[in-house]
């Protein structure tokens, strides 16, 4: 009798062996699933940001201090504009978003010269967010699924790229709930390539509301004097919608000046300048010989 009670008190014993041995194991392979994991996701994570250039707050805090143009868009349905990339007129991009601040948009779509012409495709995106000193601008994965089939995605080709690094922490700053979608344009696109783009951001304009810039430097390598004289005949051409005079203008992208112009033609918008200057002018140096103009404004329906 006590040799059975023995034993089944051994069978009891080996049987909690074997089970903790099992939940043991089982534990085991769930720490070792949970690290694998933990040191897997943040990596594919990290990889599917970049970053602003600069990534300094101080920056953009101060250049937002500055003495302002201020226009009266209260009422006006503005639907696309056009700032500079060159960040010495960092003060002047402030500007134009500043006069931006109470409007509300779903998505900002920022068009820009590829500089480098890097990567395949003549028409580049990202499926990336961007980091910026005032939080991550996420791409609008809605905008991205259904954009042309010619623009592709290539993060090698646009994660340094000024034209774009340079404008998406205003863009964070001013609209922090929009989503974003930048696309940068070879010096090979053509204008009616342009006007295709134009036509589809405005197809998918329709059902959201989309601020579309161009990001986009005028005049280069010019005297003051002859800078003003170029952003003259650019400034006509933008108010009068001359589409034949925009790829012979001193501008560095006149395919994003194209699309951006038709884009704003397809909703019936007028241009209204808000600033105009060049590095000789801002530096106060008018003796500067080779300058970097800006232009900036906005496109109101």
């Amino acid at each position: 009798m006590v040799e059975r009670s023995y034993k089944i008190k051994m069978v009891k014993f080996n049987s909690k062996i074997i089970i903790l041995t099992i939940l043991s194991l089982c534990f085991t392979g769930l720490i070792f699933v949970g690290f694998y994991f933990y040191h897997q996701i943040p990596k594919n994570e990290e990889k599917k940001t970049h970053s602003s250039a600069p990534a300094d707050l101080e920056f953009f805090e101060t250049v937002f201090k500055f003495k302002k143009n201020e226009l009266n868009l209260s009422g006006k349905e503005v639907v696309a504009g056009i700032i500079p990339h060159h960040l010495l007129a960092a003060d002047l991009i402030a500007e134009f978003f500043y006069n931006l601040q109470e409007k509300k948009y779903n998505t900002i779509v920022l068009i820009g010269p590829n500089h480098f012409d890097a990567g395949d495709s003549g028409m580049i995106t990202s499926a990336y967010g961007w980091q910026t000193p005032y939080g991550l601008l996420k791409v609008d994965d809605e905008i991205l699924d259904k954009i042309p089939q010619n623009i592709k995605v290539d993060e090698e080709a646009i994660k340094n790229e000024h034209s774009i690094t340079s404008e998406v922490a205003f863009i964070k700053k001013i609209f922090p709930q929009a989503k974003f979608l930048p696309i940068i344009l070879k010096s090979s696109v053509t204008p009616e390539e342009a006007e295709d783009l134009a036509h589809g951001l405005f197809d998918l304009s329709k059902n959201k509301k989309v601020l579309i810039l161009a990001s986009a430097d005028f005049s280069h390598y010019k005297d003051s004097e002859t800078a003003q004289k170029n952003d003259a005949e650019s400034i006509r051409t933008l108010l009068d919608f001359d589409f034949g005079k925009v790829y012979g203008l001193d501008v560095d992208s006149p395919a994003s000046i194209y699309a951006l112009l038709e884009y704003s033609r397809l909703n019936k918008a007028n241009f209204r300048l808000l600033n105009n200057s060049n590095s000789a002018i801002l530096a106060g140096k008018p003796e500067i010989q080779s300058t970097t103009s800006y232009v900036t404004g906005y496109f109101i329906k």
